[in-house]
């Protein structure tokens, strides 16, 4: 297929959202490029350059359709500086603004500790910004907590992972959060940007901070040469502009998310370690980053 016709074709599934296809036609179109998704392959990202700007064009195929462009209105709502501007949302599609910048993958390996520090500092001092009205979220927690426990089960004996304590989501800031921030998910440009956030039952900043650490802290050990003291110092750097109530819930959070990486497939490293990291993150109340160590 020629680019010209590959141009047609998404001009083509364009043309399907009305009021997105006469926005990006009267700003007329030079361009159209496709974007790939590292983790959602099934979801279609098209880079549409005109002449007034870039945008990219999201058209939502999982089961989620019509919630993640809602979603992106109220997170850009709460956070309007590190959100990406949405023009507009269609069905099961949105139009937002192109960010130029890089995800946690595409940054060398001698800047990542000092972006990762940078995207403390903000996302940090964004979360911290205001008072909030407190809430209750042990029953939602402990729900998320067994889902995920029993997509696991095959790797856990019946007595491991079964007896928690929840009692540190029963006051949690009643504040927007992404809660799907992931590696892919947060672009570096001047700042940062946030990007493909998720409608789910609760909100909690501490599930964005220790999904974010979890991610980014495995991905580089698994994905370029499980360098642990590299891996740890990334951590480490990122973690260390929040306070301890914040990191408190982030470490339940971090061995959450080790429970949902072993049912993914890994690149170097075996999914014992990822166990270990979940009951070590999951059981153990010591410093994050001495957790982290001992498994790796």
């Amino acid at each position: 297929m020629t680019k010209t016709e590959e141009k047609r074709g998404y001009m083509k599934i364009i043309s399907q959202y009305p009021h997105i296809n006469i926005f990006l036609c009267r700003n007329e179109i030079w361009d159209i490029e496709r974007l790939y998704s590292i983790w959602r392959k099934e979801n279609l990202l098209l880079k549409v350059n005109c002449y007034s700007g870039k945008y990219v064009f999201k058209q939502i195929n999982g089961p989620d359709k019509m919630l993640e462009a809602e979603k992106m209105k109220e997170f850009k709502q709460a956070y309007p500086e590190i959100t990406p501007e949405i023009i507009i949302s269609e069905d099961n599609a949105y139009l937002m603004e192109f960010i130029d910048g890089k995800s946690f993958f595409e940054i060398p390996p001698e800047e990542k500790i000092s972006r990762m520090l940078t995207c403390g500092v903000i996302l940090g001092r964004t979360y911290r910004n205001g008072s909030h009205t407190t809430r209750d979220i042990r029953e939602s927690v402990k729900k998320s907590f067994e889902k995920y426990r029993k997509k696991a089960a095959a790797y856990f004996s019946d007595s491991e992972l079964r007896l928690q304590d929840f009692n540190i989501f029963n006051s949690v800031p009643a504040q927007t959060s992404h809660n799907d921030l992931n590696a892919a998910n947060l672009l570096f440009d001047k700042g940062i940007k946030l990007i493909d956030a998720s409608k789910e039952e609760f909100n909690d900043v501490a599930r964005d901070v220790g999904r974010y650490c979890a991610s980014t802290f495995f991905n580089n050990y698994d994905y370029f040469g499980n360098n642990k003291k590299h891996s740890l110092d990334i951590a480490s750097a990122f973690l260390s502009s929040f306070d301890e109530s914040i990191l408190e819930r982030a470490r339940y959070f971090i061995g959450e998310s080790f429970l949902s990486f072993i049912n993914f497939d890994t690149k170097t490293t075996p999914k014992g370690t990822l166990k270990k990291l979940a009951i070590n993150m999951l059981t153990k109340k010591q410093p994050i980053i001495k957790s982290l160590e001992e498994c790796i």
